[in-house]
C-alpha cells in the first residue's frame, strides 16, 4: 500500500499534502502522507543550495520525471535540427519563423501588461526598424533584445552574465563593482521575519542577495542535472531571492531560458512562449513556489515549469512543421518544373542488354554557312549505359524475391536506373511510376536505406546514385 500511494502521488502526479487529502476525501491523512514521503526519499537529491535560514533545498527525481525531461530535450534537439535546416534551405523563412516566434511573445506581454502596440509596430520593433520607440514599448523592445542575446551568448554561466541580462532588460550597462546600482536596495521583509525559523520570506535579506546569487552560479557550473532541471531550479531561486529592484518575475523567466539554452539546448528556448502560461497562472505559480519554499522541495515548482515548457514547445514544433510543409510544396513545384525541363531535353538511348560504356569520342567536322567556314568540334566523356527492358524486368523480379520489404514499383524503377555513375531524382520516379511526389520521395529514400542508392544533396534538392553492390 505504501508503494501504491507513493506511485500515485509522486509518479502519476507530484501532489501536495492538501491535494492528497482532496483526492482521497479524508480529513486526516498523516499516516498516508508519511508513506508518500517515505517513497519520495528513494529519489531525493540534496542540492548545494540553501534557503535564507541555511537549510538545504532538495529535489525529487523519480524515473518518470527523468524520462519526461529526456523526451522533451530530445524534442528540443529535433526542433533545432529542423530550425538549422530551415536556415540552410531558405534564410528568408528562417527570419520569418523567428519574427513570428518573437511576435507571439511580444503580443503576449503587451496584452498582459496592457501595452498598446499593433502587429506592424511590433514587427518593426523586433527588427529594429523604428526611428523612435514610444516609452511604453521600451520594455517590449528590451525584452526581445534579451531573447536574441540568449541565442548567441550561452558559452558560460556567471554572475556577470546575469547582470548583463538584467542590464539589457533595463536598457543600462552596470558596473559590476557597484552592486548597489543593480542589486535590490529595498528590504521586502519585516524585521521580525529575520529571526523567525520556518517563516516565509518575500525575498532575501539585502546582505544575503549577492552570496545567494553566487551560490546559484556555482551550482549551475557543477550541476550533474540536465538543462530543464537546472533551468527550473534557477527560476525558483531567482524568484525566491528577488535580487533586483525591478523585473524579478521576468528575470526568472529569462534566466530559465538562458540556463536551458546553455545546457546544449540551443536557440529553441528563446522561441518558446512560456511567458503566456507563467504570467497568466500566477496563483498556481505562487502556490508551487510557496510549497517548494516551505517544504524545501523544489520538485513542486520544477514539475509545473517542465509541463509549461512542454506545452510551449509543442507550439514551436507545430510552427516549424508549417514551414516544412511550405518547403515541401515549394519542392514539389520545383520538381514539376524540373520534369517539364527533363521531358524537353530527354534523350532516349537503346542499347544491348549488358551494361556497356561508350568510349571517349572526339569529333571534328568542317561546315560552311553563307560562304563562311566553321569547324564543329566536340569531346564526349564515357557515357554509362544501363540494362534493356527485358533484363531490367528479370532483375526486378529477382530483387522482389530477395528483398521482401521492397515494393514492385521500387524494384522496377531501380532495375532500370542502376547505372553506376548516374544520378536519379525523385521527379524521375514520380513521372515514370506515375505516383505522387510524397510516394516518390519515400520510395527513393527506402531504396537508399536498403543500400541500393547513396542519397546526396545538390543545392536545394536530393539526388540518388547507385551503390556498387557485391
Amino acid at each position: 500500500m505504501e508503494k501504491d500511494f507513493g506511485i500515485r502521488f509522486t509518479d502519476e502526479s507530484y501532489a501536495t499534502k492538501d491535494e492528497v487529502k482532496k483526492a482521497l476525501n479524508i480529513s486526516s491523512i498523516d499516516s498516508i502522507w508519511d508513506k508518500v514521503i517515505q517513497y519520495r526519499t528513494y529519489y531525493t537529491k540534496q542540492l548545494p543550495l540553501r534557503n535564507i535560514e541555511y537549510v538545504p533545498f532538495n529535489i525529487v527525481l523519480p524515473q518518470y520525471l527523468l524520462n519526461k525531461v529526456i523526451k522533451i530535450e530530445k524534442r528540443i534537439s529535433s526542433s533545432l535540427v529542423k530550425y538549422i535546416q530551415l536556415s540552410y534551405t531558405n534564410a528568408k523563412d528562417r527570419i520569418v519563423f523567428e519574427n513570428d516566434s518573437y511576435l507571439n511573445i511580444v503580443l503576449t506581454l503587451a496584452r498582459l501588461y496592457d501595452i498598446k502596440i499593433d502587429h506592424p509596430a511590433a514587427l518593426a520593433l523586433i527588427n529594429k526598424e523604428q526611428e523612435t520607440i514610444p516609452v511604453e514599448q521600451l520594455f517590449l523592445y528590451r525584452y526581445v533584445n534579451v531573447l536574441k542575446y540568449i541565442q548567441d551568448n550561452v558559452d558560460e554561466i556567471s554572475f556577470a552574465k546575469f547582470i548583463e541580462i538584467y542590464g539589457i532588460l533595463r536598457g543600462r550597462t552596470f558596473d559590476l563593482e557597484n552592486t548597489s546600482s543593480y542589486i535590490r536596495q529595498t528590504d521586502v521583509n519585516n524585521k521580525q521575519d529575520h529571526v523567525l525559523v520556518g517563516k516565509h520570506y518575500e525575498g532575501a535579506p539585502l546582505e544575503r542577495i549577492v552570496p545567494l546569487l553566487e551560490d546559484l552560479v556555482a551550482f549551475l557550473n557543477k550541476s550533474p542535472y540536465c538543462g530543464l532541471i537546472n533551468a527550473s531550479i534557477s527560476y525558483f531561486y531567482i524568484l525566491y531571492i528577488k535580487p533586483f529592484e525591478y523585473y524579478n518575475e521576468e528575470m526568472a523567466i529569462l534566466i530559465f531560458k538562458f540556463v536551458l539554452t546553455h545546457f546544449d539546448n540551443k536557440n529553441i528556448p528563446s522561441f518558446t512562449n512560456i511567458e503566456e502560461e507563467i504570467l497568466s497562472s500566477s496563483k498556481i505559480i505562487d502556490k508551487m513556489m510557496l510549497e517548494s519554499e516551505m517544504k524545501f522541495d523544489l520538485t513542486y515548482i520544477s514539475n509545473l515549469l517542465i509541463q509549461i515548457f512542454d506545452n510551449s514547445l509543442s507550439l514551436v514544433e507545430e510552427k516549424i512543421m508549417d514551414y516544412e510543409v511550405k518547403e515541401l510544396q515549394i519542392d514539389e513545384k520545383e520538381e514539376s518544373e524540373e520534369i517539364v525541363l527533363e521531358e524537353k531535353e530527354e534523350i532516349k538511348v537503346n542499347e544491348p542488354l549488358e551494361e556497356k560504356v561508350v568510349e571517349h569520342v572526339n569529333y571534328s567536322e568542317n561546315i560552311a554557312i553563307d560562304g563562311v567556314d566553321f569547324e564543329k568540334k566536340i569531346s564526349l566523356p564515357k557515357v554509362p549505359v544501363g540494362l534493356d527492358e527485358k533484363d531490367a524486368s528479370l532483375i526486378a523480379q529477382h530483387l522482389l524475391e530477395i528483398y521482401p520489404s521492397l515494393k514492385k514499383n521500387q524494384a522496377d524503377f531501380y532495375s532500370k536506373h542502376c547505372t553506376i555513375g548516374k544520378y536519379y531524382t525523385i521527379a524521375q520516379y514520380k513521372r515514370e511510376q506515375n505516383v505522387v511526389y510524397e510516394t516518390a520521395r519515400t520510395s527513393m529514400d527506402n531504396l537508399a536505406n536498403l543500400g541500393f542508392y547513396k542519397k546526396e544533396q545538390i543545392r536545394n534538392k536530393f539526388v540518388y546514385t547507385p551503390v556498387v553492390r557485391d
